[in-house]
């Protein structure tokens, strides 16, 4: 089974919990990680005890900013532990990967779940005018 862990700035993976909750309450191989925040945690020691227990799982790490911190931090553990890494998430990706069937995520549904993320992020005025179809 896919292991997931959704790794933020601030509180906003505790955001993605709720959100998650809401449409399903069984899930359980999600894991969140709130970076920075008051708590004073250590974010790389939090994700590497997450990435070593899960060693021989597949396991794909959500980050929120593409420059940011968390997700540069992410990324230069992707050999080392062999995982993926998105960035950029919205709910809409989180939801199709989390909620997905399959027991293991391939590189193809992965990116194909991203490309579908991408194409619901709309300006609705043009939408609603008919200019973005």
């Amino acid at each position: 089974m896919s292991q997931f862990i959704i790794a933020t700035h601030s509180y906003l993976a505790d955001g993605y919990k709720h959100s998650i909750n809401f449409f399903n309450t069984e899930v359980k191989n999600i894991h969140y990680i709130n970076a920075y925040t008051k708590e004073k945690n250590n974010f790389v020691e939090q994700l590497e005890k997450l990435l070593n227990e899960f060693e021989d799982e597949q396991v794909i790490i959500l980050t929120d900013l593409p420059g940011g911190s968390v997700n540069k931090e992410s990324a230069n553990l992707i050999k080392q532990y062999n995982c993926n890494v998105i960035s950029g998430i919205n709910l809409s990706l989180v939801l199709e990967l989390v909620l997905s069937s399959d027991e293991v995520l391939t590189d193809e549904k992965i990116r194909a779940a991203v490309e579908q993320a991408r194409s619901q992020i709309v300006f609705m005025n043009d939408w609603l005018k008919g200019d973005d179809l």
